[in-house]
This record gives structure tokens, C-alpha cells and sequence, in this order.
């Protein structure tokens, strides 16, 4: 069903992501090429299912229940057999998926014995992804169930595939093709750098420097995986706040207070914080991202201050269309770009957010597709608009 070639570039990147000097990773002897095929394949004809009106969702790990190396994780993983394994399957698959939740377990598929079967033979379990504003940091209470570091399959939509190892995505499967995943660009060496820029004159960098931007980008990178996890298209805008100006957009909602994260930031980088206090104070800002993240639901765009204070959502953008050139802006590692993209081929949201981002000088645009990706578009001159292709590929599992 799928392409050989399309396996074959999963493999390529595979390897390229345990060789890569910065990434420190185990070595798991990865499937046979004819095992991959197979599994992705019904993967993706599994995602294609539906229940109740909306479809599946699920997470394969591959990895017989004989291997060493399931052995030797044993004390991170929590990992329970299957009295009596399934064949795997489309029907299969369809059957236990609802009862586990992507986020904290996973099928594990593979051939029992000397048979070349493959079957689900077992369920592991984990922890959510872990995050600064969400987690109860584990010396508190508790200890980390850690995501297999195998390979690893997610359906999030229908015929949209998440291939991933451990916490780390190695690509995605959209339209049939496969896309690689690259590295965070929220660093200073890519997109990170434009948005240290534009926080630079507020008080709390000032007084808090790094730390400041440290929370700050952790902020951002949590309210668009929260946005993309709903499973909406949405659109997500940075202004300038020294140069707000409401023009290429009608605002439609708004509230009277103001709702923004800063005063929860300034208390979270207080040094004489005690841990009750910590956690309530964290938790009370993932609450607030959520809110905000919630609010790309509606038909619109989320626009915020650099300072991420509210301004308006379901604002409709009326910028003209871009005429400019729009090509790819480097990684996390400050490797690549200068690729061109054409926009003829994205969608109107998409369309609308470029045309946005060309016209509103210092504004930072990210669109969120209701497959996966968040793409953002920034211009850098008159006739130029960087864009990064999913600036949440590695950390929106």
C-alpha cells in the first residue's frame, strides 16, 4: 500500500537521528524493513476507523516481549503481558484502542517465537510528557514511567502517523508521504533568536535575563502543543507590544480584564519560592495556557502581545496577499534553510497567516494544521518571509 521508498526514507531517518552526535541515545537493533512496512501499513489503515463519529487513536511499540533490551529497561518502563496475544490487525487494533490512552500506554506489536506472526503481545504504560508547568516534579512524590525508546507508531488523526522513539519525534505521515521531523527551532540559532529579540525591553527579562527566557519559550511551546492536541486548525499571532496596532485584522471577542501569563511568570521566578507554593503556582499557568490554547477552537485567529496578554480571538485577518519570496529558516541546530516553499499548495488558513505576516512588520504567526504540523511565518524583510515547516515536531506526542 505504501511506497517501498517511503519505509525506506523512515529507516534513513532513523538512523540519522541514533547517529547524531548531540542526541545521546540507546542503540535498539531497529525491525526488518518487511516488519515495518507491515506494521505502518496497518497502522495507517487503523487510523482510517472510527468511533463514535471521530477517529482512533493509538500508539504501536515495536519490540518482541523475548528482547533483551525490554529487560534491561525494565526499571523505567511498566510493561504488562497479554494472557493471550492478538493477531495484529486492523480489527485488532480497533478493539484496544479505546481503552488506552496514547498519551500513557502503547501496543506492543511483534512476532512471539520463531514465527514470523506478528502480534499485540502487550501493553506498556508511561507518564504524560512531562512538562515545566504540569509536572509534580518527581523528587516530590513518585517516580517517571518513560516512554519506550523504540520505534514507535501514533495514529493522532485519520491517515496522519507520528513516528517517534522515546519522547523525541523521527517523522510524520501526511497524505501518504513522509515528513521528517527537525529539530526544535526554538533556540537561539533559529526562530528562538527572533523571539529573545522581541523580549529583550520587557521588565522581566531585564531583571530575570535568561531564567526569563528560559520559562518564556516554555510557555510559547506549551500553548501550541496544547492548541495542535485539539485537533483544530488555528492561528496563533505575536504583536509587538511597543507597536500595537489593530490593522489586517477585524477583532471579534475580547474580555474587559486583562488575561495574560506575565504577573504568574514574575511570581513563578521568585528564589524564595517553597515547593507547595512552586507547584500551585505552576499549575495555575498551565491552567491559564490551556485556557488561552482553548481559545484557537474558534473560527479565527489568537492574537496575542509579545508579552503574551490577550488582544483578541476569532479575529478575522484581511492583510493582502503576499508577494514576496517565503523560504525555510534553519533549524534548531542553525543548519539548513533556504528552501522555497509555495504557498499554492497550503490551505486558506495558512494563506491568510502569510499574507498576515508579510504585512504586519515584527509579528510572528504560527498555524496550527488540524493533521499536526505548526508552521510559523515571520518576516524578516520587505521581500522575504522565513518560515519553519513544525516547530512542535519533537515534543507534541
Amino acid at each position: 500500500m505504501l511506497e517501498d521508498r517511503i519505509i525506506q526514507r523512515i529507516i534513513e531517518t532513523w538512523e540519522l537521528d541514533q547517529a547524531h552526535p548531540l542526541h545521546e541515545k540507546i542503540q535498539p537493533p531497529l525491525p526488518p524493513f518487511h516488519r515495518l512496512k507491515r506494521v505502518i501499513e496497518v497502522a495507517y489503515l487503523a487510523s482510517l476507523e472510527r468511533e463514535e463519529g471521530r477517529p482512533i487513536r493509538f500508539a504501536l511499540v515495536m519490540v518482541g516481549p523475548a528482547g533483551g533490551a525490554v529487560g534491561e529497561r525494565r526499571t523505567s518502563e511498566y510493561l504488562f503481558h497479554l494472557e493471550t496475544p492478538l493477531r495484529l490487525s486492523v480489527d485488532s487494533i480497533t478493539k484496544l484502542a479505546p481503552a488506552l490512552d496514547p498519551a500513557i500506554s502503547a501496543m506492543a506489536v511483534g512476532p512471539i517465537g520463531e514465527t514470523e506472526d506478528l502480534t499485540i503481545w502487550g501493553i506498556f504504560t508511561f507518564s504524560p510528557t512531562a512538562h515545566p508547568f504540569s509536572e509534580i516534579p518527581i523528587w516530590v512524590y513518585g517516580e517517571m514511567g518513560y516512554r519506550p525508546d523504540y520505534f514507535t507508531v501514533y495514529a493522532n488523526d485519520a491517515g496522519s502517523l507520528v513516528i517517534s522513539r522515546h519522547h523525541s519525534q523521527i517523522g510524520r505521515i501526511l497524505s501518504g508521504e513522509f515528513l521528517p521531523a527537525t529539530p526544535s527551532p526554538f533556540t537561539v540559532r533559529s526562530l528562538g533568536r527572533h523571539l529573545m529579540e522581541a523580549i529583550r525591553n520587557q521588565s522581566l527579562y531585564i531583571t530575570y535575563g535568561d531564567a526569563y527566557w528560559r520559562v518564556y519559550r516554555d510557555v510559547v511551546e506549551m500553548l501550541l502543543s496544547e492548541a495542535s492536541s485539539r485537533g483544530h486548525g488555528s492561528i496563533f499571532i505575536l504583536l509587538p507590544s511597543e507597536s500595537l496596532e489593530r490593522k489586517y485584522y477585524i477583532p471579534r471577542f475580547n474580555f474587559i480584564e486583562k488575561v495574560g501569563v506575565q504577573p504568574l511568570l514574575e511570581q513563578l521566578l521568585q528564589d524564595d519560592l517553597d515547593v507547595p507554593t512552586s507547584i500551585a503556582v505552576r499549575k495555575t499557568v498551565s491552567e491559564r495556557i490551556k485556557f488561552l490554547s482553548q481559545l484557537g477552537v474558534i473560527d479565527g485567529a489568537v492574537i496575542l502581545t509579545t508579552e503574551l496578554e490577550l488582544v483578541s480571538f476569532g479575529a478575522m485577518l484581511v492583510a493582502p496577499a503576499w508577494k514576496g519570496s517565503i523560504i525555510t529558516g534553519p533549524d534548531g541546530f542553525g543548519e539548513g534553510g533556504g528552501e522555497p516553499l509555495d504557498p499554492g499548495g497550503l490551505g486558506t488558513r495558512h494563506n491568510s497567516g502569510i499574507a498576515f505576516s508579510g504585512a504586519y512588520g515584527g509579528s510572528i504567526v504560527f498555524v496550527i494544521s488540524q493533521d499536526g504540523p505548526v508552521r510559523v511565518f515571520m518576516r524578516t524583510d520587505e521581500r522575504t518571509i522565513l518560515y519553519w515547516p513544525d516547530c512542535c515536531s519533537v515534543s507534541t506526542l
